[in-house]
């Protein structure tokens, strides 16, 4: 019994400083300085890249970037999200490894953002059904925007370009101008409804 007794007051110290040490953990890991740019990027910035990256593709096969100057304000727009990544990161950062990971987050981001600009250059196929396309791929936004409703801001945009483009079209097709108003009426409601909750929450 003497023999365990001293056993265990040796070996105490180890277990004592491994909860210590697990005590510590969290305050560290709480700790929210430099990660608000990081959350930004990953969440925000990576969200954005990748519904942009669906809009684009359904861009090119609508036959968009045929019109240099729609390939242009398309790439303009989205930049200002990466603009506010880089703000935020030259704002909120611990270290310099922390902002050159973030700057790194971003060039990626800005790269995929500039596609467009490639995307123009290339045989783009006609596609009679274009108006089709960017009507379907709105209702799709809308979709998403039931589960992340800032989506809906998406909806809007393509459901316009829908309608412009639908006027421009040598044939009209009313089931396709109705799906554009439909999508613009329910995505108008989402995002307001989401935004006027937003500002409540603020607000309080």
């Amino acid at each position: 019994m003497s023999s365990f007794t001293c056993c265990f007051w040796r070996l105490s110290p180890l277990p004592a400083s491994i909860g210590l040490s697990l005590l510590a953990t969290p305050a560290m890991a709480f700790d929210s300085s430099g990660r608000t740019a990081s959350l930004f990027i990953i969440v925000g910035l990576g969200g954005f890249t990748l519904i942009n990256a669906l809009i684009q593709g359904l861009f090119f096969f609508a036959g968009q970037y045929r019109n240099p100057l729609f390939a242009k304000r398309h790439v303009l727009t989205a930049l200002i999200v990466p603009l506010l990544a880089f703000a935020l990161t030259l704002y909120d950062h611990r270290a310099w490894s922390d902002f050159a990971l973030n700057l790194g987050m971003i060039i990626v981001g800005v790269g995929l953002i500039l596609l467009p600009l490639q995307l123009r250059q290339l045989n783009q196929p006609s596609n009679q059904h274009a108006n089709w396309l960017l009507s379907l791929g709105a209702l799709f936004v809308l979709g998403i925007s039931y589960l992340l409703p800032p989506c809906a801001l998406f909806a809007i945009i393509l459901g316009h370009i829908a309608l412009t483009s639908h006027a421009k079209a040598p044939t009209k097709a009313l089931g396709c101008k109705l799906l554009s108003y439909g999508v613009l009426a329910t995505s108008y409601a989402l995002f307001g409804y989401w935004l006027y909750h937003l500002l409540s929450k603020l607000g309080a």
